[in-house]
């Protein structure tokens, strides 16, 4: 019963990333989150890297869940998942429209049978619109959001973001609405379904910019490191490494300008404030490049610090990973031993328990289905039995 979500049970009917990792998260906050598997896992177990066999990429997405197998082609593994759903709260799945179909797991279909029960679903595109049951990926909802065509260099190609963030971002909505529609279920007692679509997580990212580019009509364009509207507020290379540099305040530009000996900067009256300084980011930009990249960046760093400045390192991850930050609020966890060892980044809102190993193909299959059906039921004996077998 710790954390958050303590006593909280979620079925976690999902694949890949969104959906696993919206059930990671509530796992962190203290729910106990089931995974559910056809016989073989799931397609994220096929991804590497693998270490000793085992997918780091599933393995990340996966910890602190339980792991059952249960074949929905059966009539016993059917009617197993729905003894586990009497017992659940919330179940996050991603199924195409026509497999929930197939298998009787569309959100109206559990509705009548789980009245009580939140369904997320995570899609491509929202049921009911044009593009139901199209797929698509992260990089496609990179694409079509918009969000490539303001990542890279000026002038350059368009790029990915160097993290999955359509997925990710679909994954914390389908937490945050798991939540928000469970709270709602606390309140009134009726369960509800939550639908995210992956390009319309994509495009809450553009916040801002789609703001702006909806009020000038104007395309924002990819400026490399930097900020549309805020000046100076980029990477600056050293004569060693990079530096970033953050002046989102106006009173962090005359500390800038000390630290990096340009008084002159400071005594203009048209760079006191970020208008003005965005309206000659060229010549502002062109003159830190020049200050910073005199030094090297152990004493860039010191001279940032020194002023108060809003500043970092440009981190490679495991560099980040390694901090001493990052060791004492231990964000970083080990996992497991020997061969199911690995680390993971624990959340911020973790309850603090010992992580558990992502689970091996229907390692609690037992565990968990003698808690949902009584021990004579023909159903767990077909369960259990296929399971065995495929083991």
């Amino acid at each position: 019963m710790n954390g958050l979500l303590g006593g909280v049970r979620v079925i976690d009917l999902s694949r890949v990333l969104a959906g696993p990792f919206a059930a990671q998260a509530l796992a962190e906050m203290g729910a106990d989150v089931i995974k559910v598997e056809p016989p073989g896992g799931e397609s994220a177990r096929g991804v590497g890297p693998f270490i000793d066999g085992r997918s780091l990429y599933y393995s990340s997405l996966n910890t602190n869940k339980r792991g059952v197998v249960l074949d929905l082609k059966t009539d016993s593994g059917r009617r197993g998942l729905d003894a586990l759903l009497a017992t659940a709260d919330i179940v996050i799945e991603n199924y195409r429209p026509e497999a929930a179909a197939r298998l009787d797991l569309t959100p109206a279909a559990l509705a009548v049978r789980h009245p009580h029960l939140v369904v997320v679903t995570i899609s491509s595109y929202a049921r009911g619109s044009d593009r139901e049951g199209a797929a698509s990926y992260d990089l496609i909802a990179q694409a079509e959001s918009g969000i490539m065509s303001v990542t890279g260099e000026e002038g350059g190609a368009p790029l990915r973001a160097g993290v999955a963030i359509s997925d990710l971002a679909a994954g914390l909505w389908a937490a945050l609405g798991a939540v928000a529609a469970y709270a709602k279920r606390v309140r009134d007692g009726v369960g509800a379904h939550v639908e995210v679509p992956l390009l319309d997580a994509a495009l809450s990212l553009l916040s801002y910019s789609a703001t702006a580019a909806l009020a000038t009509g104007d395309d924002p364009g990819p400026v490399g490191s930097g900020h549309h509207s805020v000046v100076p507020y980029r990477a600056f290379a050293t004569a060693d490494g990079w530096v970033a540099v953050a002046v989102l305040d106006d009173k962090f530009w005359p500390r800038l300008c000390a630290v990096l000996d340009r008084g002159d900067l400071a005594a203009r009256p048209d760079l006191l404030t970020n208008a003005g300084r965005a309206a000659a980011r060229s010549e502002v930009d062109r003159a830190i490049e020049e200050a910073i990249g005199r030094l090297t960046t152990s004493a860039a760093l010191q001279s940032l610090a020194a002023g108060g400045i809003p500043h970092a390192p440009i981190n490679t991850v495991l560099q980040a990973l390694g901090t001493s930050y990052v060791t004492d609020r231990g964000l970083v966890r080990a996992v497991g031993e020997g061969e199911l060892g690995y680390n993971v980044v624990q959340g911020p809102l973790g309850d603090g328990r010992q992580p558990r190993p992502a689970p091996t193909p229907g390692e609690h299959t037992e565990e968990v289905m003698s808690e949902v059906l009584a021990a004579d039921s023909p159903d767990l004996a077909a369960i259990l039995g296929h399971h065995r077998s495929q083991g």
